[in-house]
């Protein structure tokens, strides 16, 4: 099976305080934004833990590309007017944010990380680092031969 390079990128809300709660409503609210993932402390989080945050997520989901400047800018043209909103957030509840891009690599078929002005712009004004979680699969001989 051929598997195809992806990336997803995603704006989150939570406490990095163990076992500290807040209300995720609270957020969809203010945001008028639906999550497309939560989780609440003391969730499970798999079979065998449960969660120690609260987090409130929104993603682009898993997408098979490799235009990783696409992706960062579907969500900061979703939140890029939601600036104050987040911040109100931020300083009413405690949270911090975390812009986050997660990219699946195969076939050394790798996007290029570059950053627009926009979505350096966007993090600056929330006032949140932009991670990259970069995972790379290696080569079977299969895909040597091919060449």
């Amino acid at each position: 099976m051929n598997k195809k390079t992806t990336v997803e990128v995603y704006l989150d809300f939570r406490k990095f305080e163990p076992d500290w709660d807040f209300s995720l409503t609270a957020i969809t609210d203010k945001l008028e934004i639906s999550p497309t993932e939560t989780v609440k402390v003391d969730e499970w989080a798999t079979s065998k833990r449960r969660s120690t945050i609260t987090q409130w997520q929104y993603s682009t989901g898993v997408i098979e590309t490799t235009d990783f400047e696409k992706e960062l800018q579907k969500v900061v043209s979703i939140f890029k007017n939601k600036v104050d909103i987040i911040n109100e957030l931020k300083d009413e509840l405690g949270l911090k944010t975390s812009f986050c891009a997660v990219t699946n690599v195969y076939d050394g078929r790798s996007p290029g990380y570059s950053f627009p002005i926009e979505v350096m712009k966007f993090a600056v004004s929330i006032d949140t680092l932009i991670e990259i979680d970069e995972y790379v699969y290696g080569f079977s001989e299969d895909d040597l031969d091919d060449e």
